[in-house]
């Protein structure tokens, strides 16, 4: 329980990217919240302590925060980190350690959507019912005792509880003695919530300016599809259904051709790994496909503008043998677009592999697949001795 006569001082450290930009709102706004569901002043401030991985891949969250607590002088700390966290087969929302008063808060696990307000509300009810908690609180076991490794603690409705140190917990939650809450997401509607969540960590729309070959081609492709009059008769012959099929086929190809050929696909020989690996890959392929989504709605756009002003409507109503209209330049622009989507995919061949795998993955993600790959590395190096 915090001292209402000294302010409380709670350190905030934060990953790069989102992470950061949501740990600077927080220092204006989170004082308030806490005052209002806790006792006494509060003071919320960043921490200048950098986030790091062990070599297991897995966020040393206690040692991260002692340090941050002995450097700082803050009376707690709470980490956010853009890297999922899992523990056994449920994504971990937040962990703490009420011993040493150090949370954490995974960003992917809010889901993709008002992901601000979720931290904010997790935060606060990290810091002011397990790291500053109120005496009364024990007496209804929403509490978990300091330092009793392994006790449970009770979440709302939609999440679930997981022991910290179960053997099962693997992967980029860890183990860690000090942890003694854990609030994780149950079922198939936490996977799909921290799926979701790590696509918008990979902020997908980055990935376009990452494809400038593929778009160069992609643009070429279309081009040749406004200025050749027979893909209009062709375009306005197919009609919607055939459209839609073709414009897939030319997403899941570029999509399928991007993974492929930049070595996107993970893969784990550890069994211990393989559902995380599952998720990635899922993630993976969602943040190429939203991105080749996007650049292909950039294109039909650039598509339609082009034909509208390229493609005089007398001389479409002449070759199409009928009074043109708006659908026949959106026909138009459409196959032209999907045709041209097709030739990105071998233009995309022409694209940095290390720009596209920056911009499909978050920087944790990045860090703990390298590291990954590099245990594998040495395990195979060791056993071949």
């Amino acid at each position: 329980m915090t001292d209402s006569s000294r302010t409380t001082v709670l350190g905030l450290i934060a990953d790069p990217g989102l992470p950061t930009k949501i740990a600077d709102r927080l220092t204006r706004e989170l004082p308030s919240e806490l005052e209002r569901h806790g006792d006494g002043q509060w003071d919320v401030q960043i921490c200048d302590e950098p986030i790091f991985l062990d070599e297991q891949g897995a966020l040393p969250m206690i040692e991260i925060g002692r340090r941050a607590c002995t450097r700082q002088s803050t009376d707690a700390v709470v980490l956010i980190t853009d890297l999922p966290r899992r523990a056994g087969s449920d994504p971990v929302v937040a962990d703490a350690g009420t011993a040493d008063r150090v949370g954490l808060v995974s960003i992917p696990a809010l889901g993709a959507l008002d992901q601000y307000r979720r931290c904010r509300d997790t935060i606060v009810r990290l810091v002011t019912r397990h790291l500053f908690p109120a005496e009364d609180r024990a007496s209804v076991g929403e509490q978990a005792p300091a330092g009793s490794a392994g006790s449970l603690t009770r979440v709302d409705s939609d999440q679930g509880t997981t022991d910290p140190n179960s053997d099962e917990d693997t992967g980029s939650a860890g183990v860690e003695d000090e942890v003694d809450v854990r609030l994780a997401l149950t079922g198939t509607r936490g996977r799909l919530r921290l799926l979701t969540g790590m696509v918008r960590a990979n902020r997908p729309w980055r990935l376009v300016p990452s494809l400038a070959p593929a778009i160069a081609a992609a643009a070429a492709g279309a081009a040749f599809g406004i200025f050749y009059s027979n893909i209009w008769q062709l375009a306005t012959a197919l009609g919607p259904v055939r459209h839609v099929l073709v414009m897939l086929i030319a997403l899941v190809g570029m999509t399928t051709w991007l993974i492929s050929n930049n070595g996107l696909w993970e893969s784990r020989q550890s069994r211990s790994l393989r559902e995380e690996m599952v998720l990635s890959n899922a993630s993976t392929v969602l943040t190429v496909a939203c991105g080749v989504v996007i650049m292909f709605a950039l294109l039909f756009a650039l598509a339609l503008i082009a034909a509208a002003l390229v493609i005089p409507p007398d001389y479409l109503g002449s070759t199409l043998m009928q009074s043109p209209g708006v659908s026949d330049y959106v026909m138009i622009a459409w196959l032209s677009t999907s045709m041209g989507t097709v030739a990105g995919a071998l233009g995309s061949g022409f694209a940095d592999e290390d720009a596209v795998r920056q911009a499909a993955y978050s920087r944790r993600e990045q860090e703990r697949r390298t590291r990954l790959d590099q245990q594998e590395a040495d395990a195979s190096d060791s056993s071949q001795e």
